[in-house]
Formats: structure tokens, C-alpha cells, sequence
């Protein structure tokens, strides 16, 4: 019987794919995997400067975009969600289409006014509406956008030629639902059109409907509120600071489709109880601080721990991988991408 436990997806910046159908062939039925962290969910956002580990992981499981970090840190198209192109080399224009038939977790589609939303939030190009956002640096130098009449492309003029475009758009927010938060918009439809007409405003110096708009955006999975649509491989079914869970979301039909049919991300609060309830059978694995306090409390468990990631990385994975998962790859990048949580399969024992 597969007990609970949780996926932890750790990793500098997002690292997710999306899909527009479903796709659930690997799901094992009624298994759920727990991750114990030493720090809590705050509900900040993923892009936010003051993001945990906790707040960044459910960015990573919940949202997608045109690429992602793999587990030793390279980034890595996803062309499931979409098609990036050089459209003109002078001036430097490029084309990020997303795939036919895309769609959110709430089944609305995804598109090019979900771009535009993550370009005016990442790339701050108006002083006077305030994201809150830590700037994406693969959108920086980009000097104009274009959105395309169907809607489904957004062309991006660079000041000069780059290599960063590949990583722009790796984990763009619903647009509609945004909106909607911010201007009570009675369709996704209405919605999307009001994120297009507070851009086109502050292009023309107005950014008082934006400012609304980035209030909203900020907070998107702020605790208390209404659960964002996913876009990645699973969708949020509860948050707040202590527990986080995560079930499959039905309509992700990535690559790296999931194993697990739910995941919780628990907050212990320090590496020693974080790693004491993983000695106990209450987590499957941890993701904690090394200090001298956590190798006591280490050199005290079983052999049959293991430990994953470079000894010199700043956060450390231990687990019990005999009991629950089959397959853990570690990554060998040192500053937190340490595994790839899809490469995990859960344990199932041979019939007698």
C-alpha cells in the first residue's frame, strides 16, 4: 500500500512544462508522497523576491511555459506548451506562439494575452504599476510587443540581439482569472480583453487600470484566496503555511507527466524536526539546511536513509527511498535544482 508523502520541486527558477489534455498513464492510483521542508508556504508568488523554497516549488509543480530548468539546471525547451522563433534578425524580433488547444486547470485557454500579462509584470516596463516581481532577465532589452490579432502570439522587439529569449515565458499566471480579481469581469473573455486595454492605456501614460491589475497579480496565491488555475503537472488543492497539497492536474498532458496522483509540502519548521518526522515514517523525504545541528541529528537515524545532492549545495535532500519510491535521480547542479521530482516512481512491491 502506498502511504502519503509529497513532491518538493526545488529549483533556482521554475521548472515545469504544461500540457492541454490529459494524460495520467503513469499515475499510480491513491499514491501520494510527503516532503518535509524547514521552511514555510507564504503564498508570495514564485517571482516574488521574499519567495521560500515552499513558495517557489508550488510555482514549479503548478505552473508552465515555453521552457524549463531540468534537474542540473539546463534549461530546456517544452515545445508542448508552445513555439519560440527569430522572426527578424534586424531588428531583433521574436515570436512566442503557444500550442492549439492549451488550456488552464479551469479549462479556459491559454494564449498570448497570458504572455503580454507576464511580460508588463516581469519585464516592468511602467513605473507606475507595481508587481512586486523579481524582473525576468531573459525579457530584459525587450523594447516593444506585439500581440497577434488571433491572440495566440506575442512578437517581442529586443533593444539587441540576445541569447536569453530562449528563457522568457517559463511560468506565465492565468490572465483571465487576474483580471477578473481585479476588475470583477463577468467572462474570461471580458477579462482577457481588459488585460489588453489597461496595457494599451499605460502605454499611453494611464497606469491606473494597471496598477489594479498588478495588485491582483501579486496576489495570486496569496493565503485565504481563491486557489489559482494550474497549468503545469498539478493543480493547488489546499495551501496554507504548515501544509501544501497538490493533486494531478487532468488536464496536463506534458512529457514529464507525474507519478504521484497527490503530493503535500510540509513545513516543519527547522531541519532537526524536519528530519526527526522523516526518521519516524511521517515524510517520505526532506529538503533542509545542512548545519552541525542537522549531521547529529543524522548520525542518530538508520542506515537506510540516503542523502542526495553535492555536499556543498545549500539545501540538502534526505530520504527513505526503500519504502515509497523506487527511482530518485539526484542532479548535480549545486545551487538547488537537486533532482528530478517526474523521474520518481513510486515503490511498488512484488506479489507473492
Amino acid at each position: 500500500m502506498l502511504r502519503q508523502g509529497l513532491v518538493a520541486l526545488v529549483a533556482a527558477s521554475a521548472l515545469v512544462l504544461t500540457g492541454c489534455a490529459s494524460s495520467q498513464s503513469n499515475v499510480i492510483a491513491d499514491s501520494v508522497v510527503a516532503v518535509g521542508l524547514d521552511v514555510p508556504y507564504t503564498g508570495v508568488g514564485p517571482a516574488s523576491p521574499d519567495a521560500t523554497v515552499a513558495d517557489i516549488a508550488v510555482g514549479i509543480a503548478t505552473l508552465g511555459g515555453f521552457s524549463y530548468l531540468d534537474a542540473d539546471g539546463r534549461s530546456v525547451e517544452d515545445p508542448g506548451f508552445g513555439r519560440m522563433r527569430v522572426v527578424s534578425e534586424e531588428p531583433f524580433v521574436v515570436r512566442y506562439t503557444v500550442a492549439d488547444g492549451l488550456a488552464w486547470s479551469d479549462g479556459v485557454g491559454i494564449d498570448g494575452v497570458d504572455l503580454l500579462l507576464d511580460w508588463v509584470a516581469r519585464a516592468h516596463p511602467y513605473a507606475g504599476a507595481r508587481f512586486g516581481s523579481l524582473p525576468d532577465l531573459a525579457l530584459s532589452g525587450a523594447r516593444s510587443v506585439r500581440l497577434s490579432s488571433d491572440r495566440k502570439s506575442l512578437d517581442i522587439e529586443f533593444s539587441a540581439e540576445t541569447t536569453a529569449w530562449r528563457e522568457a515565458f517559463r511560468s506565465p499566471l492565468p490572465a483571465h482569472e487576474i483580471a477578473t480579481r481585479a476588475y470583477g469581469a463577468v467572462s474570461p473573455e471580458a477579462a482577457k480583453d481588459a488585460v489588453i486595454a489597461a496595457v494599451d492605456a499605460a502605454a499611453d501614460g494611464d497606469t491606473a487600470a494597471l496598477a489594479e491589475l498588478a495588485a491582483a497579480w501579486a496576489a495570486t496565491f496569496e493565503l485565504g484566496a481563491d486557489l489559482p488555475a494550474s497549468s503545469g503537472p498539478y493543480e493547488l488543492a489546499s495551501a496554507d503555511a504548515r501544509l501544501v497539497e497538490l493533486t494531478v492536474n487532468e488536464r496536463y498532458a506534458g512529457d514529464r507527466a507525474p507519478s504521484y496522483e497527490r503530493v503535500e509540502l510540509h513545513d516543519l519548521g527547522t531541519p532537526a524536526a524536519a528530519v526527526q518526522a522523516l526518521s519516524i515514517g511521517e515524510l517520505d523525504i526532506v529538503q533542509v539546511s545542512p548545519s552541525d545541528e542537522l549531521r547529529a541529528v543524522l548520525g542518530r537515524i538508520g542506515a537506510d536513509r540516503r542523502l542526495l545532492g553535492p555536499a556543498e549545495a545549500p539545501t540538502l535532500m534526505v530520504g527513505w527511498f526503500h519504502r515509497e519510491i523506487d527511482r530518485v535521480e539526484p542532479g548535480r547542479a549545486p545551487l538547488g535544482a537537486l533532482w528530478d521530482p517526474w523521474g520518481w516512481t513510486p515503490y511498488v512491491p512484488p506479489e507473492v
